[in-house]
């Protein structure tokens, strides 16, 4: 009569092995999600806060030539563009910001320079300013494309007229 025997050469053994590397894949599967999830959520913080006032870096190279707008700035503003609330209020005011322009002349950053006293009126300046402007961007001694910062980015919004 022969008798079966569970050891580490029978099916049980094999099985133990295949079902510890079976585990220790999805653990590595786990770790690289955790990893990929804390990327994308860090991503999508730089996303939400784009364009949101804040300090630029102040120890960037000095440029040849400094950052220069492609085009109108006033086209990067439309009468709807207006914040609602302020409308309400009828607040007014200049926003003067400055901008810190990547390598390939997109706004990255703002900075409120000089506030229009209603921090609705600066934050929708910095976020329209960032999303919608385009520049030349600075320039090294070389030539080479460097970050850089455009100083001053007024505007002025006031209440539309009816006509």
């Amino acid at each position: 009569m022969a008798v079966l025997q569970a050891g580490g050469t029978g099916i049980w053994g094999a099985g133990i092995g295949l079902r510890n590397i079976v585990l220790a894949a999805i653990g590595a599967l786990a770790a690289l999600a955790l990893v990929l999830f804390a990327m994308l959520a860090e991503r999508a913080n730089d996303w939400r806060t784009r364009g949101e006032p804040r300090r630029l870096p102040r120890d960037l190279p000095a440029a040849a030539t400094p950052p220069r707008p492609i085009g109108n700035p006033a086209r990067f503003f439309d009468p709807d563009d207006y914040p609602v609330e302020a409308l309400r209020q009828n607040w007014e005011g200049l926003s003067r910001v400055a901008l810190l322009v990547d390598e390939e002349g997109q706004p990255t950053a703002c900075e409120v320079v000089e506030s229009s006293g209603h921090s609705i009126l600066d934050r929708t300046t910095c976020r329209l300013a960032v999303q919608h402007a385009r520049f030349t961007p600075a320039r090294d001694r070389q030539g080479r494309a460097i970050i850089g910062v455009y100083r001053t980015f007024n505007v002025r919004w006031q209440m539309p007229t009816d006509t």
